[in-house]
């Protein structure tokens, strides 16, 4: 059995231990003390795990978005958790968002420290070119239209000097992953991308 297993098993164990004490109920009388033992029903462990695992999902899938957005990824779930009530499928979404998150992780370790290279050559991210190129990856409007719509709304038509340096990130590794590096033809092939 492997650790991880062991670990679930253990904690629920202890949830169900818990759950039984607090279920424990001491009545005490002038005459004589009394303790009565009340063991939790079904129902109430049904709907600790539903909690439990409510959470968990919760948790993963709020990780999912911030790492999908980082990414240039729209990944907009819904809160599919709060509309169900069987912790054997709350268990499974769990399992499929963990899945979710270790393949954006992965994604943003090959990627990222590219992007952070071609930044490094490019210059600062409020950088302003004449020629009409702005922010860390010296991004021209018609990039700025096509990969970063969202980024030019959400900062009022800002060009990218206004972007804050992970949205800037974002729109750039959006593109990469369609395009790869050919928009940073000099930088990325001091780099050694191209």
């Amino acid at each position: 059995m492997s650790p991880k297993r062991r670990f679930c098993i253990l904690r629920k164990a202890l949830l169900i231990a818990v759950l039984m004490l607090a279920a424990t109920v001491h009545t005490a009388s002038a005459e004589d003390t009394t303790t009565t033992t009340t063991t939790p029903t079904a129902q109430e462990l049904h709907r600790a795990a539903v909690r439990e695992w409510r959470g968990k999902v919760r948790h993963r899938r709020l990780r999912a978005q911030y790492l999908a957005a980082g990414l240039g990824i729209n990944y907009r779930p819904g809160r599919i958790e709060m509309h169900t009530r069987s912790p054997e499928y709350l268990r499974w979404i769990a399992g499929r968002l963990r899945h979710r998150n270790h393949r954006y992780m992965a994604i943003r370790h090959r990627r990222i420290p590219k992007l952070l290279c071609i930044h490094s050559h490019e210059g600062s991210w409020t950088a302003y070119n004449p020629a009409g190129y702005y922010g860390g990856f010296q991004m021209d409007w018609s990039f700025m239209r096509h990969w970063g719509a969202d980024k030019l709304h959400k900062y009022g038509g800002h060009d990218a000097r206004s972007w804050s340096p992970r949205d800037q990130i974002a729109v750039a590794s959006r593109a990469a992953s369609h395009i790869g590096f050919g928009p940073w033809p000099n930088t990325a092939a001091m780099c050694g991308l191209l």
